[in-house]
């Protein structure tokens, strides 16, 4: 009389045998690749292709350096200028911005009007000291 086997034995037995299957495959082919002039040429590719994957990761890094180092320089560049410049980082473009340095340029209007308030005929003259001043930053 025949025992049974459960189905999960069954299938126990069976993913042994496919793994030893597809073992004995891929070592084959493996061999047979290694022999393939075409499957080598296609290796060399695919080793370039890391190289330059590399090169690549390596010229990124290298360029977020510089820029970080250059976004540095900028920032210091801009204190106490009454413009400013701007880096875009992503397109590797320095730049004058078209906005005034507003803390800085306030800060030297007001050291101006003050300076030109000291004489006491000040209060008639305002208008005019304001425009004088104005027409300097113009």
């Amino acid at each position: 009389m025949a025992t049974q086997i459960r189905k999960f034995e069954q299938d126990a037995i069976v993913d042994s045998i496919v793994g030893k299957v597809e073992k004995s495959l891929k070592d084959k082919a493996r061999e047979l690749s290694m022999k393939d002039k075409t499957y080598k040429a296609m290796l060399s590719e695919a080793n370039e292709v890391k190289a330059i994957k590399k090169e690549i990761q390596n010229l990124s890094e290298k360029r977020d350096k510089m820029s970080a180092k250059l976004y540095q320089e900028v920032e210091l560049y801009n204190e106490g200028l009454t413009y400013t410049l701007s880096f875009d980082k992503w397109n590797a473009v320095l730049s004058v911005s078209p906005q005034p340095n507003s803390y800085q340029l306030k800060h030297e209007i007001a050291n101006k009007v003050a300076i030109s308030l000291i004489p006491k005929d000040a209060i008639d003259n305002i208008d005019t000291i304001i425009s004088n001043i104005a027409k300097e930053f113009v």
